[in-house]
């Protein structure tokens, strides 16, 4: 789970270009999970602005949930 600023007309990264950083990570990141043969699928980059700072929590438990429910435990834990 990546977390970005939110893009559009009132764009403001303390970071400037954090937004496109993250979502180059998370293409990155998702590659080489397919690599592994682990589901890409199990990042995902969600965008967020400061006043949002109370919906973080349910978006994590969403992303959990998922997680656990589509795709299971990470195949490589163990090793």
């Amino acid at each position: 789970m990546l977390l970005g600023c939110k893009y559009g007309d009132d764009y403001q990264c303390h970071f400037v270009k954090g937004s496109e950083l993250c979502n180059r990570r998370k293409e990155n990141i998702a590659e080489s999970l397919g690599r592994l043969g682990v589901e890409p699928e199990r990042v995902e980059q969600y965008e967020v602005s400061i006043d949002m700072y109370d919906k973080v929590p349910d978006m994590i438990d969403e992303f959990v949930r998922n997680i656990t429910t589509n795709f299971g435990p990470n195949p490589f834990k163990g090793y």
